[in-house]
């Protein structure tokens, strides 16, 4: 079988990584310099990505133990889930912004993560059989992602030379709290990790460690500053390359705009929480993750309905509702 790379400029390549989830793949990037191998994000700790990464860099003689460094746009498993793993056996260093590393350390805290998923499940109205549903799966998740430390925290506008290519690292929270996208302004190459995607908007949650952390509006504002770059192509985590940065921006604007008068309608006439919102939004006949997935994303739309003075929050029973103002 042919291994799933893609030269995309000289000596800079797209590998697409299988995935045991409704959302099959992610890319990653390899730059061959100087006889040793930069990586930018890392795949799922798992026998079968392992397996395709090591045909993906024998298929352009490199391997494994050529890796010298591994950036990493953020936290989350199918991003960094093999970093320690490659590090054992490459001594690669490891680089991931700051918060980022804050962030991991703080969901490795299960029981910690535990009692604050629940509290805010609890809290905006997702019963307690989904919460401990989600508990589960987070429990069995854990070993997709190898246990590392970070080397070199990445500061915003850093500049990283590989070989003869300059990277800047572009701030883009939103999907995370310190997500960042590595911009190659020579070749006008952009990859975008979840912050932009092709066919789907990444999932947008609030941090249940820093709940003034606003996802959406940073989002938007992140979304402005790649488009204000002149890129030439986006190369993203999950779905196809494109190139026409401008019209997908504006799409996401657009869906998240819809998004907003959607929930709008949905609370006139009641106050709601935000799991009832959601039900509206996304429907009832969601497997039970995903219900914590929409009452993610309908309460980052709310926080941002009340920023606008648009909605107000109430009380009752302990549950927080939201109403039209």
């Amino acid at each position: 079988m042919k291994p799933p790379i893609q030269e995309i400029a000289e000596n800079f390549y797209m590998i697409t990584l299988p995935m045991p989830f409704r959302l099959k793949h992610v890319n990653i990037f390899v730059i061959v310099h100087d006889g040793r191998v930069a990586l930018f994000d890392t795949g799922l700790n798992l026998p079968e990505t392992f397996s395709a990464l090591e045909a993906s860099l024998d298929a352009i003689k490199q391997s494994i133990k050529d890796i010298d460094r591994i950036f990493l746009t953020h936290f989350h498993a199918d991003h960094c889930g093999i970093a320690g793993r490659i590090k054992e056996i490459s001594n690669a260093v490891i680089y991931m912004p700051e918060i980022e590393y804050q962030s991991m350390q703080n969901y490795n805290n299960v029981n910690l993560w535990e009692d604050r998923m629940r509290v805010f499940c609890i809290k905006h109205g997702l019963m307690g059989k989904t919460a401990d549903t989600i508990s589960r799966f987070f429990t069995q998740f854990k070993t997709t992602t190898a246990p590392f430390e970070v080397d070199v925290f990445l500061e915003p506008q850093q500049f990283i030379i590989i070989g003869n290519r300059e990277f800047e690292v572009i701030e883009t929270p939103g999907h995370t709290r310190g997500h960042v996208c590595f911009f190659c302004r020579e070749e006008g190459i952009l990859l975008s990790g979840d912050h932009v995607l092709p066919y789907i908007t990444p999932n947008l949650s609030p941090d249940l460690f820093a709940m003034d952390f606003r996802p959406l509006h940073s989002f938007l504002d992140s979304l402005t500053r790649i488009n204000d770059l002149p890129v030439t192509g986006v190369y993203p985590a999950h779905g196809l390359p494109f190139s026409d940065l401008d019209e997908r921006v504006e799409e996401i604007k657009e869906h998240h705009g819809h998004r907003k008068e959607l929930i709008l309608d949905s609370i006139k006439g009641r106050p709601k929480t935000a799991f009832e919102v959601s039900l509206d939004i996304f429907g009832r006949a969601l497997p039970e993750f995903d219900k914590f997935l929409a009452l993610n994303e309908t309460y980052v739309h709310l926080i941002e309905l009340e920023k606008d003075d648009l909605i107000k929050q109430s009380k009752r029973d302990e549950k927080e509702l939201f109403e039209e103002i």
